[in-house]
């Protein structure tokens, strides 16, 4: 419904939860929540998969009135909903798994926790290069902040293991 909207603020919102790093987020949380490796990697992958495709139904089931027509309602299926679907299926373990690892304490967490803003910030510079026009305020204004946001995280983010460095363990009985 975003996507339909006039609104600038709902345009943002809808370039910036149908990219693919929203969608990698998602899988990467879901493995952040899971127990194990297994389960982390399958149901990182089976939600993406089902996310992705409830997506495209959704997307193929919304009407869309052709261009110079009035009042004809054409219901189009993506060629892309397989593609994505499969896609989805195999790169949500990954993902799923990056996000079971990025819970360790340890400074080898860092390259797991980082993946997200990283393809976060690819994307945003890919689309801000390829999709969008000078005209384009809300293309523009969002894969900035997209990027300035991603870039501030993964700053944050290797601060925040450069302190952990620095500081000495809870669990150290040093004199």
């Amino acid at each position: 419904m975003a996507a339909k909207s006039d609104h600038p603020v709902l345009a943002a919102l809808s370039l910036t939860f149908s990219v693919g790093w929203s969608w990698a987020a998602y899988a990467f949380l879901v493995g952040c929540f899971c127990r194990t490796k297994t389960l982390s990697a399958l149901l990182a992958s089976a939600g993406l998969a089902t996310g992705v495709t409830v997506y495209y139904v959704f997307k193929a089931l919304s009407p869309a009135v052709l261009p110079g027509a009035t009042d004809v309602t054409v219901v189009s299926i993506s060629p892309g909903i397989l593609f994505w679907s499969v896609a989805a299926l195999v790169l949500g373990a990954p993902m799923g798994l990056a996000g079971h690892f990025a819970r360790r304490p340890d400074l080898l967490a860092l390259p797991f926790r980082l993946a997200v803003p990283a393809i976060a910030y690819y994307e945003a510079t890919m689309r801000f290069e390829v999709e969008t026009d000078p005209g384009d305020t809300v293309g523009i204004v969002t894969w900035t902040v997209v990027r300035i946001a991603s870039a501030a995280v993964a700053l944050a983010l290797v601060g925040r293991a450069g302190w952990s460095l620095l500081r000495p363990s809870r669990g150290s009985s040093r004199a």
